[in-house]
C-alpha cells in the first residue's frame, strides 16, 4: 500500500513538473507619449504604439504610428527612425518590413536619439524613397525581429541614458518633424500552449505509470486468489 502511494505521488509530481515547465511568453505594450520635438510636432499623445512579443526566444517588434505621422529619413547622426536598448547584448536585427516604399537598415552601436539619450540599437530608413520630411510613400508601420545567442525576453529591454525605452523620428502631414519617446505601459505573460516536456520528465512519468500498472495487476491477482 505504501509502495502504491509512493508511485502515485511520483506520477502526480511529474505531472506538476510538466505543467510548470511550460514556457512563458510575454507581450509588451508601450505608447509613444513624449514629444521631444523642437519643430512643433502637432497633435496630442499618444503618437503610436510599440508591441514586442518574445515567444520562441526572439523579440518580435511591431511599431505603429498614429494617423498623420510617418517615419522619416534621419537628417543627421542624432536622429533615427526607431531606436531601443537591449542591455548591451550582442543582437541581430532581421526580417525588416514596412508598409511603405522605404528600405530600412539595422544600426548597431551607440546611437544618439536627441533628446531621449543614447540607445544601443536602431532601425533607420536609408533609401532615397524615404523623406526627411513628410511623404505619403513613407511608412507608418514597421516590423522586425531581434535575436541573440541566448533566448531573449521583454525583460532584456532596458532604458536609454535619459530613461526611455523607445524613441522614433517622425514627421506629420503639416511638415512638422520631431522625436517621440515611449516608456513601458504594460507587460502580460501567458503560458505557451503545447510546450514539450523535458526527456527526464517523460522518463519519470513512464516509470510511474509502469509501476502503477504493475501494482494494479498484482493487487487484482491477489484479490482473485483470496476470492
Amino acid at each position: 500500500m505504501k509502495m502504491f502511494k509512493a508511485l502515485t505521488a511520483s506520477v502526480v509530481m511529474a505531472a506538476a513538473v510538466m505543467a510548470a515547465s511550460a514556457s512563458q511568453a510575454s507581450t509588451l505594450i508601450s505608447d509613444f507619449t513624449l514629444d521631444g520635438s523642437s519643430s512643433g510636432l502637432k497633435g496630442d499623445a499618444p503618437y503610436g504604439q510599440v508591441t514586442v512579443d518574445d515567444a520562441g526566444g526572439v523579440l518580435a517588434f511591431t511599431v505603429t504610428l498614429d494617423d498623420g505621422l510617418k517615419f522619416r529619413k534621419a537628417p543627421d547622426s542624432n536622429h533615427y527612425s526607431f531606436s531601443f536598448n537591449l542591455g548591451g547584448q550582442a543582437a541581430t536585427i532581421s526580417d525588416l518590413a514596412d508598409n511603405g516604399t522605404g528600405t530600412f537598415t539595422a544600426v548597431r552601436g551607440s546611437v544618439n536619439q536627441s533628446p531621449f539619450g543614447t540607445f544601443q540599437l536602431a532601425v533607420d530608413c536609408t533609401s532615397s524613397t524615404c523623406s526627411k520630411g513628410y511623404s505619403d510613400k513613407s511608412p507608418d508601420i514597421l516590423t522586425f525581429t531581434v535575436s541573440a545567442a541566448t533566448a531573449l525576453t521583454v525583460d532584456d529591454l532596458t532604458k536609454s541614458s535619459k530613461g526611455e525605452y523607445f524613441a522614433a523620428d517622425v514627421a506629420d502631414w503639416k511638415g512638422h518633424t520631431g522625436n517621440i519617446g515611449a516608456n513601458i505601459v504594460s507587460i502580460t505573460r501567458t503560458s505557451t500552449p503545447g510546450a514539450v516536456p523535458e526527456p527526464a520528465t517523460w522518463a519519470i512519468m513512464l516509470m510511474g505509470f509502469g509501476g502503477l500498472g504493475a501494482m494494479l495487476r498484482q493487487r487484482r491477482g491477489m484479490a482473485l486468489i483470496r476470492a
